[in-house]
């Protein structure tokens, strides 16, 4: 069996966040039924990191405001728990919430779904980083509140939109766009030599490939330029390599798993305290160039 999971929305570009207010209009009025009261009550519960907040909190409020959509805020620190992601869930449907929406990084993007899940509420991602695909995944990665790796809970479902703001996602420190290709680059070397013998398999492949591709040929330039504060094309290529092409991947969920050695180096690795402090896509690169010793592809390197 194929499960294939996706966002309605996917919105890129610099100025994305102009889309952010509409977007969450359109999900809870679909969830509403197609003939939505006009004046109706519409509520969001919003789990946002104190620093994405800071950046997007004028942008949002605005919105929302001029909408009418009202809104409680739950700021979220510390590791994506399950016990974390159920408190996000009952307080959303405490005040009758019609959507949950996650600003911020790959941890937050998590704890969010994961309350999506456990609520059955739509979720809206606004990632202010691109160190994952977190923001399009359908999978949370749980860890226990002290910061161990916990587990993957698979959700049914992406979420429903994702408005990846590139000249927020630029402006991060550059650290964050450089574990997230390295991230990317994994979705490549790590299930590359497994059989493919399903279509499953293959989509999978070609689009690792294709953002491999994209990640080699301009990632270098990019972070270049970026150091500069250049912003242009070709950076708006690599944050949909990371978060789009690598999130697709993941997209599509056939009978049989496979991955090589990096993600459960990465997953390993988090129970010792003082990995805490490295990002995913670091420790996932440090995997991926063993396994690639492993497998005697010295000329990858």
């Amino acid at each position: 069996m194929l499960h294939i999971s996706t966002p309605q929305y996917y919105i890129s570009e610099p100025g994305a966040i102009k889309s952010f207010g509409k977007t969450v209009l359109d999900i809870i009025d679909a969830g509403k039924g197609r003939f939505a009261e006009e004046g109706a009550e519409r509520k969001a519960f919003i789990v946002a990191s104190p620093t994405a907040w800071k950046k997007t909190k004028d942008e949002i409020e605005s919105q929302l405001n001029s909408l009418g959509i009202t809104y409680e805020r739950a700021e979220f620190k510390g590791y994506p728990s399950e016990r974390q992601a159920r408190e996000y869930a009952s307080a959303a449907r405490l005040i009758n919430a019609d959507i949950l929406i996650a600003v911020g990084g790959g941890r937050t993007m998590d704890v969010t779904k994961a309350a999506g899940t456990f609520s059955k509420l739509p979720v809206v991602t606004v990632p202010t980083i691109a160190a994952t695909c977190a923001a399009w995944a359908a999978v949370s990665i749980l860890y226990t509140d002290e910061g161990d790796f916990d587990k993957p809970l698979p959700n049914p479902v992406s979420p429903r939109g994702i408005i990846a703001d590139t000249n927020i996602i630029a402006a991060a420190p550059t650290r964050y766009i450089k574990a997230g290709i390295a991230d990317t680059l994994a979705k490549w070397y790590e299930p590359v030599y497994a059989e493919a013998e399903n279509f499953t398999t293959k989509i999978s492949q070609h689009g690792a490939k294709l953002a491999h591709d994209v990640i080699v040929e301009r990632a270098v330039s990019v972070l270049d330029n970026l150091e500069k504060g250049v912003v242009d094309k070709d950076t708006v290529r690599i944050i949909d390599a990371i978060i789009y092409l690598a999130g697709f991947v993941g997209s599509f969920i056939g009978e049989r798993a496979f991955g090589g050695f990096a993600h459960p180096f990465y997953h390993s690795s988090r129970r010792i305290p003082s990995t805490r402090k490295i990002l995913h896509g670091e420790l996932v690169a440090f995997g991926m160039i063993a396994q690639l010793r492993f497998e005697n592809r010295n000329d990858e390197l």
